[in-house]
């Protein structure tokens, strides 16, 4: 007997969604030599659902013209999903009853929209009234933790759980729905804008939705109608670079699937360098998915991303590619033990070449982290180290293990070849900033004549998280803009960025005055503008362990800008010229970045030639495209070998 064969495609963009978690596509499919089309449906781990309905289709008469049901194969397919990512079957019965797979994707399901809206006492307009407002807001997962206003500079924080049986109505299945009311704790304060709803899920997550109320409320009991609150804002521009002459991505001749493993979220530094090559990879005709350990919502802090992401517990259970096959290329980005452990499982699985990423000296930063140093991990038992390290950090002896076991190795900076196994292929991956939106950019004049204290202030801008392996040379920076102060010479830091360590402890309350603290930015592409405020930035730090074999990720931004930049003698340091690129200083501690500023302030030709230099570097240096290239031509190497 004959084996059955089946023809059929499912029409609709890569990766599948179900918006909303209810996916509706269409496709078609007939088995060959059969008079009639067969029965379809989709089976998921976690549903099964039968085909909606049966529709004629015109072409594919056109594509097998000797099969008698090719003009009544099409059918579309409507039905719920529970959230998350789902390795999807697109099964047919065949006439003996039994059922066949004829095409594997992958669907992401999403969640149900959450929704609110302000409807007390208006609904759209203006509210000029100090009175109390009230709205409802719904989460379908489940009641909310807390929800306020915001509006202009003001926040106005709500009572939860009032009833609404009218929303009661509109979400039936939901019984929590019922009693999604809220109304503000106190009458309306001074304040001017557009009213926005922020609420926070009893999971963490955060929603932000707009409504059509605008408050306009000139006056309360703190604020006198002296107080302008509806004058002209001054703007930073935010708009990205204007779509100009751009290199082309350089086609690939033979397309791989490639899978990234990150240690972290989508919401860290190295994130962004792998958000980036995936990005320009898929643009090369290739495909790529990146697998991250928790948080797959900060997927949304990248904007379009062309690659698929997912969770390593999904990868874990069964990675898919939409050509039915797994990856061809594992980059485990680091010898983190998350990242490990995905790499081995599915190495096992798939005939992949697998590619540890270094961007670290691993042990250095195990050490500053635990308070131990290198010498004294290396002598501890398997069973000390195994209750000290952590998931997202390398383990000293199952880290060297994993990348003696890698096809091909990948740095971030030269200097980490020394950690490479010998005979092994290694190729270093400079990073770079997003060219459409790190740029020169002007000095926004206006808003810096607001923010500076004082004629001739020097304002500098530092972005990123302090942690236990940067925090003595983050300190440096800051006792740096204090004593710059102390004596007389203006600077105001501006800093976005977590810390993660207490690293100032007396210090904070002396240098306050001077920092304007930002926060954590979650969207990258919001950095360029507050950036553009900056005369110059500086990168603390000097040569030793840590420094040597990293290439913090700032610095190709910090080049982008068009501005002068600051850096000590490590790393990107020693591949920059002093007096023309950048302004190298052998330790940038807080005397020496002291002096620099200072040397910058008083000399203008000094200070457009570094500006000038810092252009042309990234120019010549930094490129996620021409990055991209090379680590493909790379790859390609490694899967025909």
């Amino acid at each position: 007997m004959s084996p059955v064969m089946l023809h059929g495609e499912i029409e609709a963009s890569r990766p599948l969604r179900a918006p909303g978690g209810k996916i509706s596509l269409a496709g078609w499919c007939l088995i060959a030599g059969e008079p009639a089309p067969p029965p379809v449906r989709l089976v998921t781990d976690a549903a099964t659902l039968a085909m909606s309905s049966r529709v004629p289709r015109a072409d594919v008469p056109g594509l097998l013209p000797a099969e008698p049901a090719a003009a009544a194969c099409g059918f579309t397919l409507e039905g719920p999903l529970p959230p998350g990512v789902h390795l999807a079957r697109f099964e047919a019965q065949l006439p003996d009853g039994s059922w066949k797979i004829f095409k594997r994707l992958t669907v992401a399901a999403e969640t149900p929209p959450f929704a609110a809206a302000l409807d007390e006492p208006i609904s759209a307009g203006t509210l000029r009234d100090r009175v109390k407002v009230g709205g409802w807001a719904f989460d379908p997962a489940g009641p909310l933790r807390s929800l306020t206003l915001r509006y202009g500079h003001r926040e106005i924080a709500c009572r939860l759980d009032r009833p609404r049986a009218d929303v009661g109505a509109i979400y039936p299945g939901a019984i929590h729905a019922a009693r999604a009311g809220f109304e503000s704790d106190d009458f309306l304060v001074a304040g001017h804008g557009p009213v926005r709803i922020r609420a926070e899920t009893t999971d963490g997550r955060t929603r932000i939705v707009p409504t059509g109320v605008s408050f306009s409320i000139a006056t309360d009991e703190n604020h006198g109608p002296e107080l302008d609150l509806i004058a002209a804002r001054i703007g930073l521009d935010t708009l990205p670079r204007s779509a100009g002459p751009a290199e082309a991505p350089v086609r690939a001749d033979r397309a791989l699937n490639i899978l990234f493993i990150l240690p972290g979220s989508f919401a860290s530094n190295s994130a962004l360098h792998v958000a980036a090559l995936a990005d320009e990879l898929c643009l090369a005709g290739h495909t790529c998915a990146v697998a991250v350990p928790h948080d797959l919502e900060t997927l949304a802090h990248h904007a379009a991303p062309r690659f698929a992401g997912l969770l390593h517990s999904e990868a874990e259970a069964g990675l898919v590619f939409p050509d039915g096959h797994g990856p061809q290329i594992i980059h485990a980005w680091t010898t983190r033990e998350n990242v490990r452990r995905l790499a081995d499982s599915l190495r096992i699985r798939h005939t992949a070449r697998v590619v540890v990423h270094l961007e670290d000296n691993e042990q250095e930063i195990l050490a500053l982290s635990l308070g131990r140093s290198t010498a004294e991990l290396e002598g501890m038992s398997e069973s000390e180290l195994a209750r000290l390290v952590p998931d997202d950090l390398s383990h000293p002896r199952r880290g060297r293990e994993f990348l003696a076991r890698a096809d091909a190795v990948t740095v971030i900076m030269d200097r980490l070849r020394e950690f490479a196994p010998s005979g092994r292929p290694c190729h270093t991956v400079w990073p770079a900033a997003d060219e459409s939106w790190f740029f020169p950019r002007p000095r926004p004049d206006d808003f810096r004549h607001v923010l500076d204290p004082a004629p001739g202030t020097t304002v500098l801008f530092y972005h990123g998280n302090v942690h236990a392996s940067n925090a003595a040379e983050v300190r440096e920076l800051y006792l740096a803009v204090l004593q710059l102060n102390q004596t007389g010479t203006p600077v105001t830091l501006i800093r976005t960025g977590l810390d993660q360590v207490d690293f100032l402890s007396a210090m904070a309350g002396a240098v306050a005055p001077h920092v304007l603290n930002l926060g954590q930015v979650l969207h990258h592409r919001h950095l360029p503008a507050l950036m553009a405020l900056a005369d110059l930035f500086v990168q603390p730090g000097a040569s030793d362990a840590f420094n040597d074999y990293r290439f913090p990720s700032k610095l190709p931004e910090f080049f982008a800008l068009g501005r002068p930049v600051v850096l000590p003698r490590a790393n990107l340091g020693t591949q920059v010229r002093h007096g023309t690129d950048a302004w190298v200083l052998d330790r940038a501690d807080a005397a020496g970045i002291a002096a620099a500023v200072t040397a910058l302030r008083r000399d203008r030709a000094l200070y457009d030639r570094l500006a000038q230099g810092a252009r042309d570097f990234a120019a010549q240096h930094f490129s996620w495209r021409r990055s991209a290239a090379a680590l493909a031509n790379f790859y390609l190497g490694l899967a025909g070998s």
